[in-house]
């Protein structure tokens, strides 16, 4: 082989073991971010923990909100929001029906007379520090609603910039 051939091959393999290093970098600077982020939102813990606190369909059209006190002193601290998917007759649909229903299509089911409301199975909002009026000090929007994996993004009423899918 010539010398510009083994110069050539020699760059060749510099700038691979380069792109090598940095995709490592950059995957190895991206993954503590969503850990973190992920870290910071609690799991819900559903409506059988101590501190669940109920339900309630919210003023804007198509959510439901459901409350927790995580440190269980009597205040709320914690809320999720959820998008409404459909609704049933609770007069039409009995309650049994209504869970099956929820458990095939994969969604959380809330039960109320005379409207059962089915909605996403992960929430959309995570909301973090709520006060007595029910607003949140700290959101995080899952505009994908996957659960807690880390691509939830720091959501401001004031600045919002949801991604849209």
């Amino acid at each position: 082989m010539s010398d510009s051939g083994k110069i050539l091959m020699g760059m060749i393999g510099i700038l691979a073991g380069f792109f090598i290093w940095a995709g490592a970098a950059n995957s190895q600077t991206s993954y503590p971010e969503q850990d973190s982020i992920a870290s910071i939102i609690p799991k819900e813990p559903g409506w059988n923990a101590p501190s669940y606190r109920g339900w309630e369909v919210m003023s804007v059209n198509g959510m439901i909100s459901t409350f927790y006190d995580l440190d269980l002193d009597g205040a709320l601290d914690y809320m999720v929001i959820r998008k409404v998917v459909r609704k049933a007759s609770s007069e039409e649909v009995a309650i049994d029906q209504a869970i099956e229903i929820a458990r095939y299509d994969k969604l959380s089911v809330y039960l109320s007379n005379p409207v059962i409301y089915f909605a996403n199975k992960y929430p959309m909002f995570y909301c973090l520090g709520v006060d007595f009026r029910r607003n949140c000090q700290k959101i995080w929007a899952d505009i994908q609603e996957d659960g807690l994996n880390g691509n939830e993004v720091a959501y401001s009423l004031s600045t919002p910039k949801l991604p849209v899918r």
